[in-house]
């Protein structure tokens, strides 16, 4: 009896222990865990999450990383099938222009995607893309939607511009375009969507990346307005430990998004880079990886966190890039979740253990 009681003390300890170092083997680098997250979320066709957007950004930050063939959990290989997604892309390109459809937000990103792949466009694709696209320009300047539309957009111009670009053609008349965007600037200092509405955080960062693309950043109507009306979003107050560092989405918001963060960041950063706080955004977007999954997050409430999405990682990116410091994402840490796979390690162990105390105890007893 005493020999069985000390044998269930040794196992108990043993467990104990194995909970203990199971958190600590697991540890890796927030970079492998960005990785991981991705491929959790690669489809059968090669694509990655639910949408063209979510493919561009995986397959942005996997080339960056080289990364297209990795070692995963008990050396399962996970890796991108290239050929197989140039096909899926060029195919759903297809698909728009033979159902005449055609989805700008949609055509970017399957572009994008391409882009980063460094593949080249079929020569029949490009040519049915450029005479689209210019039959979206619209001669006060700016570009619509859609070819049967007439009213030109910040965003539908932002994504025309970005298109012309991505198939390798000119934007000709560029100043037209560059006083059309300009023309949508308001006395807060913002740009609205068109002429007649307010500022919005995305159309004020679409303005000022056009600009620059089309002119020089100093054409901007206003500098100093406009880069107080992007910092008027910045969370300043330390006590608010969730959102210091972080810019918020609107006036009204409570909460900084990641999204929010990057388009401020960005568009100060062409004005002036010297008005941004660094290690107070970078230590606030870090913040948000999440361990259940290893991507990033925005906190829905206090310190809980809602399931990572690739539009958020991809910013996070994005951020840290533009700062040079995705070299903080080769830090190592502790997977702070008790997962599915650590619970099968961690239980087998046991059953072994038990199954060599049952023999030895029959041993003894023979």
């Amino acid at each position: 009896m005493k020999y069985k009681l000390r044998s269930l003390t040794f196992l108990a300890l043993i467990i104990t222990l194995l909970l203990g170092i199971a958190p600590i083997a697991s540890a890796k680098t927030r970079q492998l865990h960005l990785i991981d997250f991705l491929y959790e979320n690669h489809n059968g066709n090669e694509s990655f999450g639910t949408s063209s957007q979510d493919t561009a950004n995986a397959i942005e930050i996997i080339d960056f990383y080289g990364a297209y063939k990795i070692e995963g959990f008990l050396q399962a290989i996970k890796e991108v099938d290239i050929p197989t997604l140039e096909v899926y892309l060029e195919d759903e390109i297809t698909s728009m222009f033979n159902e005449e459809v055609i989805d700008i937000y949609d055509l970017f990103y399957l572009l994008s995607t391409l882009d980063s792949l460094g593949t080249q466009l079929d020569s029949n694709l490009h040519d049915k893309i450029y005479v689209y696209i210019n039959e979206t320009v619209q001669s006060t300047g700016g570009f619509s939607p859609t070819n049967t539309s007439t009213s030109a957009n910040l965003i539908s111009t932002f994504y025309m511009y970005n298109i012309f670009t991505l198939i390798d053609e000119p934007v000709e008349n560029q100043t037209l375009h560059k006083n059309w965007v300009l023309s949508c600037n308001n006395t807060d200092g913002g740009y609205g969507g068109n002429q007649s509405l307010s500022s919005t955080l995305l159309t004020t960062y679409y303005a000022i990346y056009l600009v620059k693309e089309l002119g020089e950043i100093s054409d901007l109507t206003n500098q100093t307005s406009t880069l107080n009306y992007l910092k008027s979003f910045y969370v300043n107050d330390h006590d608010n430990l969730e959102n210091y560092g972080g810019y918020l989405p609107d006036v009204f918001a409570q909460n900084s998004l990641l999204s929010s963060t990057y388009f401020c960041v960005e568009g100060i950063r062409i004005i002036n880079s010297n008005e941004l706080n660094k290690e107070a955004t970078v230590n606030w977007v870090l913040n948000h990886q999440n361990f259940q999954d290893g991507g990033f997050s925005d906190h829905s409430e206090e310190n809980d966190q809602r399931l990572s999405s690739i539009s958020a990682s991809y910013y996070t990116f994005e951020i840290l890039k533009g700062f040079n410091s995705l070299d903080l994402l080769n830090e190592d840490i502790f997977m702070v979740e008790f997962n599915f796979f650590m619970l099968i390690i961690v239980t087998s162990i046991s059953g072994i253990i038990i199954a060599a105390i049952y023999l030895i105890w029959r041993k003894r007893r023979i």
